[in-house]
């Protein structure tokens, strides 16, 4: 048995990476991630702080971590949100669970949020470079009623869709909707790379500010080529972009259509432009990782998607 004494909060070193990916492979079976990946998004994260990444060290080895973050750099249209703080990721050691190591470590990311003036922490809903939505409620039910013990409160929940798009096209409906569109002067097509700034002036006016971010790191791996370059379509009118659809390999989304024209269809064939897309780029698979009730019923499930997963969003006030 651990004695809790005897283990070490501690910020993490880089000598920590290889165990860390460890304890989140055991931990948060559903959501490892890979080398790449923890170097790409989390330690370059530009709002990474070796201080928010705790871990936890019972002789020598490294048994549990957790990922605090604050926005040191604005979003668009939104800011630093001051007053939020926000846990990404939180894994003990599926041996060591239970002894008081995972409420250690809270206590220690959340020391580290107030010492930067924030007021609330939310799991985890990070617009730069979050993992999942929320807690798992089936995956991590466990994780889930511990949070909430320890001061935690569900505000929104996130629903995770898959669909298969090997044999994906355009049924006859779809083409019919696509035909009427174009006879109002309504097209979807792919954008060009060139007119990157008139479709984030666009995306700025109409857009969420997290949106706006993602679409502009994915338009400069496009230009350097590393991703393809019909990742993003655009519904215009008339020439005007009216709406937008994306993909970056199997992750679909997010999509917008600006208000003045939603309730016509136009969302519903960029979603199927974009899949068709994603088929002619030698996907069979297309999932999207974050969307609500209404269109999980409405649109996804018009296209073959289905709900893999859903998950609870929290927040906590910090005293």
């Amino acid at each position: 048995m651990i004695d809790t004494t005897d283990v070490q909060i501690r910020p993490f070193q880089s000598a920590d990476l290889e165990e860390v990916l460890e304890v989140w492979r055991k931990s948060l079976p559903l959501d490892a991630i890979t080398r790449s990946d923890f170097l790409g998004r989390v330690l370059l994260d530009k709002n990474f702080e070796r201080s928010g990444l705790l871990v936890a060290v019972w002789e020598n080895n490294v048994v549990g971590f957790i990922l605090a973050l604050c926005l040191r750099h604005p979003i668009e249209n939104i800011g630093l949100m001051e007053h939020r703080g926000f846990v990404t990721a939180f894994g003990v050691s599926p041996e060591v669970q239970g002894i008081g190591v995972g409420g250690a470590l809270l206590s220690a990311a959340e020391d580290f949020l107030r010492e930067r003036g924030r007021r609330e922490l939310a799991i985890a809903p990070y617009a730069p470079n979050y993992f999942v939505p929320g807690v798992d409620r089936e995956a991590y039910a466990r994780g889930l009623d511990w949070l909430k013990k320890h001061g935690f409160v569900e505000y929104s929940e996130g629903i995770a869709m898959d669909a298969l798009i090997g044999k994906f096209d355009l049924d006859e409906e779809l083409q019919q909707r696509e035909t009427k569109l174009a006879s109002q002067g309504v097209v979807v097509s792919t954008l060009p790379v060139e007119e990157a700034t008139d479709f984030l002036d666009w995306m700025i006016a109409f857009m969420p500010g997290d949106w706006v971010e993602d679409a502009r790191g994915l338009l400069q791996r496009m230009v350097a080529g590393d991703a393809p370059t019909g990742s993003i379509k655009v519904a215009r009118d008339k020439g005007a972009i009216v709406g937008y659809c994306k993909f970056d390999g199997e992750h679909f989304g997010p999509f917008g259509v600006q208000e003045s024209h939603q309730g016509s269809g136009i969302g519903t064939l960029l979603l199927a432009k974009t899949l068709l897309q994603m088929r002619m780029e030698g996907h069979h698979a297309a999932f999207v990782l974050w969307t609500g009730e209404r269109a999980a019923k409405g649109v996804y499930g018009r296209l073959g998607f289905t709900i893999s997963r859903r998950f609870a969003i929290l927040r906590k006030q910090l005293t």
